[in-house]
């Protein structure tokens, strides 16, 4: 191996698995210092999405937290059927091997269940705790791995702020007239969704995205098909997935029937039915365990994962096996960062928030594109 030409050797270990990574940087100095390299940590990490999609035997890699301490049954995993509530567990999303998990009360976490590595969040303000959406993702155009919190004020309102990896803040970026349905974000081509409703307009169900890049929401048109109206358009018990790296609507129940995948043709999306007699792949389905004991760098953070024919992890999040770290930037001096979180305050209430006059009917947010209807 010490006389292979470092091209050739740089091929071979993207090819291998994280947990034979970490061995092989106490082989010597030069390969420690190759897969500790940015450069190589993408390389792998885009060569692991590629064997994963290429692979014709399953469809998703999933990640799930279980529910129970010492169970990893697939029926004890932690689903979107609640609001957010930091006396629970929570999965807050995942992208490129990192996950977003609430352990514990007043804590956030992201973790990379390969390595082992973890990063605790600066606990966000909260003005009204008990009713709040969560969502986490890569900022391609940044480079930056953002954790998305939405609350909402004055049971008509969402104010959304935004934690950066990369700035170690967080920061607000405004409000939406938009009332959330569902807690965890689902990351799909750059965007987190969550379904909602503006009181504004009645209960009129939506599907808003939010761009990690812009940090703007748009509404997703939905189908104006008679069955989708029926059986998804208008039921509060819709939910948000992916399936073959597409956003999906369906509902629990109806699994595997009435999937309906949003497909993007020369530039434009439109909504068709996932046909059930396509043949719905095998997943694999990585458990994470409870984390409020954890010891970052020691032991396994998930069980062993499931393989299995199913549609009902359809909402969870994906997932890759990646050598990205939680701490891929340095933190920012400790003045550097108190000043920043000084000057994104606003002390005009006591929410910290700029929140607008209580009959101000017509609201469009700092966060929101004006166009959105």
């Amino acid at each position: 191996m010490a006389y292979l030409p470092p091209e050739i050797l740089e091929q071979i270990l993207i090819r291998l698995k994280v947990r034979d990574l970490i061995r092989c940087k106490s082989v010597c100095k030069s390969w420690l210092s190759l897969i500790s390299d940015p450069c190589f940590i993408k390389a792998h990490l885009k060569h692991s999405y590629e064997r994963d999609r290429n692979d014709e035997k399953i469809g998703e890699r999933r990640i799930v937290m279980s529910k129970y301490r010492g169970f990893n049954i697939y029926e004890t995993f932690d689903v979107d059927e609640g609001l957010y509530d930091f006396y629970k567990l929570h999965m807050l999303g995942s992208s490129d091997g990192l996950v977003c998990v609430s352990p514990s009360d007043n804590e956030v976490l992201v973790v990379n269940p390969s390595t082992r590595e973890v990063k605790k969040l600066t606990t966000p303000q909260i003005p009204e705790p008990g009713h709040l959406c969560w969502g986490f993702g890569y900022d391609a155009s940044t480079d930056d791995y953002k954790v998305v919190l939405g609350s909402m004020i004055r049971e008509k309102l969402t104010y959304f702020q935004v934690f950066s990896l990369r700035s170690n803040t967080w920061k607000v970026i405004g409000w939406i007239d938009y009332i959330f349905l569902s807690r965890m974000g689902i990351l799909c081509e750059g965007a987190l969704h969550w379904l909602a409703y503006r009181p504004s307009s009645g209960i009129k169900y939506a599907i808003l995205s939010f761009s990690l890049s812009e940090e703007k929401f748009v509404e997703i048109p939905q189908p104006v098909d008679v069955s989708y109206q029926s059986r998804l358009g208008q039921q509060s018990c819709m939910r948000l997935g992916t399936i073959e790296g597409c956003l999906c609507a369906f509902r629990y129940e109806n699994l595997p029937n009435d999937i309906w995948v949003l497909k993007g043709n020369n530039g434009k999306q439109s909504w068709e039915i996932f046909r059930s007699e396509r043949e719905v792949k095998r997943e694999v389905v990585h458990t994470i365990k409870q984390l409020r004991y954890y010891i970052p760098n020691k032991n396994t953070f998930c069980y062993e994962p499931y393989v299995l024919r199913s549609a009902v992890f359809l909402g969870s999040s994906t997932f890759v096996e990646s050598l990205v770290s939680p701490h891929f930037h340095r933190r920012p001096r400790r003045r550097q960062a108190a000043n920043t979180m000084r000057r994104s305050r606003v002390n005009s209430n006591n929410y910290g928030y700029d929140v607008p006059p209580a009959d101000d009917g017509s609201i469009s947010g700092a966060g929101a594109q004006s166009s959105m209807m």
